[in-house]
């Protein structure tokens, strides 16, 4: 794939810093909280005017302060799955 068939750089930037924020967020939270923060976010991203513009603020999710572009929802989602299937695997290990 060429380079100009890629997202542009600058979208790729703000993808990873989306996903260090979030990252850093969630280690704060309890399960509970994650779990419900991602399901407002998923309904969020389901919504019908959903776009994963990456810079203009939005978005409010139920659980997280303030307003988010869509590319933050979009890496809130993945970051909150990445705990889930984490939290998943460790369970599953102990039994």
């Amino acid at each position: 794939m060429r380079r100009s068939e890629t997202a542009p750089p600058s979208f790729e930037r703000a993808d990873y810093a989306y996903r260090v924020f979030w990252t850093k967020q969630a280690r704060q939270w309890t399960v509970d909280r994650r779990q419900s923060v991602l399901a407002a976010a998923n309904a969020v991203a389901a919504s019908v005017a959903f776009e994963p513009n990456p810079f203009e603020r939005r978005y409010g999710v139920a659980g997280v302060d303030g307003a988010h572009s869509g590319a933050s929802v979009m890496a809130l989602i993945q970051v909150l799955e990445a705990f889930d299937a984490g939290a998943t695997e460790s369970a599953r290990r102990r039994t």
